[in-house]
């Protein structure tokens, strides 16, 4: 492929390839002992490639073109066109490998939950795993949605011992896996919530493959509280009420008011190297 020579083109660049971005980040990982977080932080990769082989994905797991560490998580790039995958029916297939596995656990152990992002974008990619693979906005931005308020909530909101999975998805991944068919799950067990994150604004999309407790009986409802603490306090500055709901949606700003409407369950088929990123 040639590229411009004049010299007015000189500070033109190729786009990175684009890439499917997948990161869990597994709950309360930094409330277990030193000496537990090793055995812990060793195990989340085997989680994600177990959950692969359960639904028959496999194959793509080993399609991955980098990976890496986040100390309490892990992040991992795929071709784009996997992408639907990882949202159907990866997300469903981690629940229930999580449920199998906490079945298992003793008694001394917490309960494995994990937040889940996904994300598409271009990111720097060599193809080998090089330190700096998987570098650019979409992949800051996958992890600012991971960090987020509304996905935290989620966890916080449903009942410790059934709800292991809680994923945010970004608005492009949305569009281009879920509303285009490609997913093969109805749109509706996606709740649309606004993220912001330090100096990250943006839109994403709720999904929990196996809502309990609060997430049946009020929605996905996010509060005030929850937005402040992600937004260094703009929230309450603004002195807004907020929330959001899997019913109709109220008036819509930089926050949600509280809205009426039939709650679905969501039922349905459900670092850098070794650098951790600022999140």
């Amino acid at each position: 492929m040639s590229t411009p020579q004049d010299e007015g083109f000189a500070g033109v660049g190729e786009l990175p390839p684009y890439r499917s971005l997948l990161v869990v980040d597994m709950k309360d990982y930094s409330g277990s002992s030193g000496r537990e977080q090793t055995s812990l932080t060793q195990e989340i990769p085997g989680i994600m490639a177990e959950a692969f082989t359960r639904c028959g994905l496999d194959t793509v797991w080993q399609r991955k073109t980098f990976h890496n560490t986040t100390g309490d998580g892990y992040a991992v790039g795929f071709p784009t066109e996997v992408l639907p995958f990882l949202l159907n029916p990866y997300l469903g297939s981690l629940q229930r490998e999580l449920e199998d596995r906490n079945r298992h656990l003793p008694r001394s152990r917490a309960m494995i939950r994990m937040r889940v992002s996904v994300s598409v974008g271009p990111v720097t990619d060599t193809g080998t795993n090089l330190l700096g693979d998987g570098s650019g906005p979409a992949r800051v931005e996958l992890h600012r949605l991971l960090d987020s308020g509304p996905v935290r909530h989620l966890l916080a909101k449903s009942d410790p011992d059934s709800t292991f999975v809680a994923a945010v998805v970004s608005s492009r991944a949305y569009e281009d896996a879920v509303l285009s068919g490609y997913a093969d799950e109805p749109s509706s067990l996606y709740v649309d919530a606004p993220v912001q994150v330090k100096t990250y604004h943006g839109n994403a999309y709720l999904r929990v493959p196996k809502p309990t407790g609060g997430l049946l009986t009020e929605g996905f409802r996010t509060p005030l509280k929850t937005q402040a603490e992600s937004s260094g306090g703009a929230a309450a500055a603004q002195g807004q009420p907020a929330g959001h709901s899997l019913g109709t949606v109220g008036s819509i700003g930089n926050f949600i008011t509280h809205s009426s409407g039939p709650i679905n369950t969501g039922s349905g088929p459900q670092t850098i190297g070794d650098t951790r990123y600022d999140r």
